[in-house]
């Protein structure tokens, strides 16, 4: 998630800024670059505030520990009033200058808005029940016009969950707003999701330029109007070097699946079994050593984008500076990786324990009683729930907490004092937003 649609606790309004003047900034270089030569916003000299995340590694973590216990114990109940403290933590210990963000959401308007989305899609699923009864012969395909109602109905929800965290975020006592209509961005989406595949991915960084400055020409900071200056050209040329090896990868898979069924097709022509075992053997190699290559791909071409939307995103003459190095966010996801291996690693000694104890009665599960079965899926289900509730904790700790904090101190707002003469606008926004994105599970933290 980008780190402007957060907030945290009240901080009491203080000057803005700390540090020497500088120019506003503009788009600056690829991220793992050195830092971008800030562009002006207006003309005269301006005054930066650098962003800072006070928040402990150990308190989140604590909470994340303890919220996640809570939620298996109500059986994910509990989920709103963990988002909403995970929420607090994050805003109230981001900083800009002396000023902190302050997240004003409640778990009750979570739950309330959950359940009126629960209420308008129950009927969809009821239709689409009842129209697949009326047409078994056309059932194989009766599931695609579902499919994409709820694909657009996910951007709508995007869309005003946004809205809803933004009336939730303010700044010294002042709100984050949203105008616009959720329906002209979904439909915006859409059609750029559309592009995007059909070109192989060509069309994403004008997606992500397009949706992105409908978004920010909507979103306001009381009285400040927001604005995004960001191109998807610059994107291209950051990333068009991951998309390429990307293609690469895909064009060895193939011909390894291809290399393999060729192998095949010789081991069935009487060919040695040792030597058609090897082939397909180092075949398959080389389609996993393939895969692994794009393992990294993902979190540097996160690293590159949100240095990218970060350093697009105006509000007025304020601007936005960005240090954010690629190596800093791959290194979060290495991390996650890693823990979470040792999770899974954990999770199967927990299995291979229980099943010794037990005397393995999954190998006769069919002869082993009501008592037996029960107790057998019960440790099933017992050790899959610690597993998820481990993975779940290794990627709020280390991906959600890690990448934003790493945002947060590679980050320095520019021409602060603009904020001085900013009003109160806007209006609160409703929940059903957040409900229908945690309903259709396109949601974020």
């Amino acid at each position: 998630m980008d780190m402007r649609t957060f907030s945290s606790e009240p901080s009491p309004p203080q000057p803005w800024g700390s540090g020497p003047p500088v120019a506003a900034s503009g788009t600056g270089g690829p991220a793992g670059d050195g830092p971008a030569a800030p562009a002006p916003v207006g003309s005269g000299q301006v005054t930066s505030g650098q962003v800072t995340f006070t928040g402990l590694r150990g308190d989140f973590f604590s909470l994340v520990v303890a919220g996640g216990l809570l939620q298996l114990v109500t059986i994910g109940f509990y989920r709103f009033w963990l988002v909403t403290d995970i929420r607090r933590h994050l805003w109230r210990h981001t900083r800009i200058g002396a000023d902190a963000l302050e997240y004003t959401g409640t778990a009750r308007e979570l739950l309330i808005g959950f359940l009126v989305a629960l209420a308008i899609l129950a009927p969809v699923y009821v239709l689409y029940f009842l129209a697949g009864l009326v047409a078994e012969e056309y059932a194989t395909f009766a599931s695609v016009p579902l499919v994409l109602v709820l694909y657009v109905f996910g951007h709508y929800a995007t869309y005003r969950a946004r809205r809803y965290r933004m009336t939730r975020t303010s700044l010294r006592g002042l709100r984050f707003w949203m105008t616009g209509s959720a329906f002209a961005y979904a439909g915006r989406a859409a059609w750029w999701d559309f592009l995007t595949v059909i070109t192989l991915g060509l069309a994403y960084p004008w997606r992500a330029a397009a949706l992105e400055r409908y978004r920010m020409r909507n979103t306001r900071y009381g009285t400040l109007e927001g604005d995004f200056v960001g191109t998807g050209w610059r994107l291209f040329v950051r990333g068009a070097w991951m998309w390429g090896l990307a293609m690469v990868v895909l064009a060895g898979m193939i011909a390894a699946g291809i290399g393999m069924a060729s192998a095949g097709a010789l081991a069935a022509l009487d060919l040695d079994k040792d030597d058609a075992e090897t082939i397909i053997g180092l075949v398959a190699l080389a389609g996993m050593l393939l895969v692994f290559l794009l393992l990294p791909l993902w979190p540097i071409f996160r690293a590159t984008e949100l240095r990218w939307r970060i350093e697009g995103t105006r509000f007025g003459p304020v601007a936005l500076h960005s240090r954010l190095k690629r190596r800093t966010v791959l290194g979060c996801y290495a991390a996650a990786l890693g823990v979470s291996m040792l999770v899974g690693s954990a999770g199967s000694i927990l299995f291979g324990t229980a099943t010794v104890l037990m005397k393995n009665p999954f190998e006769h599960i069919e002869t082993a009683g009501l008592t037996g079965q029960i107790g057998a899926f019960a440790v099933i289900a017992v050790i899959y729930l610690l597993m998820l509730f481990g993975f779940g904790v290794v990627k709020r700790v280390f991906v959600d907490r890690g990448v934003w904090a790493a945002v947060a101190a590679t980050t320095t707002v520019v021409g602060v004092e603009a904020l001085d003469h900013v009003q109160a606008a806007g209006e609160a926004a409703s929940s059903l937003g957040e409900g229908l994105a945690d309903a259709l599970d396109v949601g974020a933290i």
